[in-house]
């Protein structure tokens, strides 16, 4: 009797699509993969791009939609068994980060990580440069075959946000020689599996840098060589210029520079982790941009030393000199809930060990130790400054 009402049920439940649907948008990502073999309804239900969007949007107000891990560069990533990258898983059950290793392509580094997808390069041994666009969960990636056009690639990024279309762009800005104007913009839409070229506009562009492009509100977000911010509307395909905030603002007694600076982007907010050079001090300021874009303000100040001097994870003075000064490699902060305004949590890369700081409880936690960089040369540090890149689950096609 039992498995008749159960069987009942069951073939209520597949006949009815609005209420598979609605169960369905309830799993996790990884899952649902699986869950594709069990019918061709159910294959073309997790398939459809309206469905990835709606499970986007239902795993996001949940506040699920994290990321699950760190993807870095950093350490030695020559004898990573991952294809030349480092994993920091960030939640309790996460799931084993799907390596690389089915790319027949060699060195592939990550350039970009964009809200579930991986922007990727690889050089082949005629130091010719190669593209593609990963989604790690399934294990499916496109090759990025760039037209056949004049001038040198200044930048290449991911534009993709799930919560508005399943769809993604390329973007590829050439900087050209003798000619005007000086930029033009390469665009790929996924939707119409096509290139268009566009001008790019931007009076300023002697010694214009376009580093580490962060994705964020419709705009690219590029670190122009710790001068300025320069934001590219992707929409209008409009280069502008935005200063940055005093970075010595609130900073550190004792301190006498700036060190390092992480631009990054959590749930929307665009964020900028300014570090400091200090023997007797580990601190580092948050700022936060304001949403409509009128200037950054001081979101966070966060010191470790208390916490630091207290705990044997980490020592605050590597050498042993007394005036030895700390390395900060990267910060990331990272939020776990869209309907508060506080981000959760910042992943810091402190002296050759990740530690993540409880940005609302004030907890400090060891996540893990990094080797040094092998080859370096003496006057370097064995923990130079490297992008961290997060890692979400997602039904995402490329």
């Amino acid at each position: 009797m039992k498995s008749t009402t159960f069987s009942s049920a069951a073939d209520a439940v597949a006949s009815n699509q609005d209420l598979l649907e609605e169960i369905l948008l309830r799993v996790p990502a990884k899952p649902l993969l699986k869950f594709k073999s069990v019918s061709k309804q159910w294959l073309s239900l997790i398939s459809s791009s309206e469905f990835c969007i709606s499970h986007a949007h239902r795993h996001r107000d949940n506040a699920s939609l994290t990321a699950a891990a760190l993807l870095f560069h950093g350490g030695i990533p020559h004898n990573n068994p991952s294809g030349g990258f480092n994993t920091i898983p960030l939640k309790d059950q996460c799931p084993k980060v799907p390596f690389l290793d089915y790319f027949e392509h060699p060195d592939v580094r990550i350039v970009q990580s964009c809200n579930g997808l991986l922007l990727c390069r690889s050089c082949d041994k005629s130091f010719i440069l190669n593209y593609f666009i990963c989604n790690p969960t399934t294990k499916k990636f496109r090759v990025v075959s760039f037209p056949e056009v004049e001038g040198f690639v200044y930048s290449v990024n991911l534009a993709f946000d799930p919560l508005k279309s399943a769809d993604y762009k390329i973007i590829s800005i050439r900087r050209l020689v003798w000619v005007s104007p000086r930029f033009q913009v390469d665009i790929y839409s996924s939707k119409t599996d096509s290139w268009t070229v566009k001008a790019l506009n931007f009076s300023r562009d002697e010694n214009t840098w376009l580093n580490n492009g962060v994705f964020c509100n419709g705009t690219i977000h590029f670190e122009n060589g710790g001068k300025s911010l320069l934001c590219l509307d992707v929409e209008n395909m409009c280069l502008k210029e935005m200063s940055l905030p005093n970075q010595m603002m609130e900073a550190p007694v004792g301190s006498f520079s700036d060190s390092n600076m992480f631009l990054g982007e959590s749930w929307g907010h665009l964020h900028l982790t300014v570090t400091y050079i200090s023997s007797h001090c580990l601190q580092f300021n948050i700022f936060e941009m304001a949403a409509d874009y009128s200037g950054w303000f001081m979101k966070y100040r966060v010191n470790l030393e208390t916490l630091i001097k207290a705990s044997p994870v980490i020592n605050l003075y590597p050498d042993l000199e007394e005036e030895a000064c700390n390395q900060v490699s990267s910060a990331c902060v990272i939020r776990s809930d869209s309907d508060k305004d506080e981000a959760s949590k910042v992943v810091a890369f402190v002296n050759g060990k990740a530690i993540s700081y409880d940005l609302k409880h004030g907890t400090l936690t060891w996540l893990c130790d990094l080797d040094p960089c092998p080859d370096l040369d003496d006057d370097r540090s064995d923990y130079e400054a490297f992008n961290v890149y997060q890692y979400f689950e997602t039904l995402s096609c490329v």
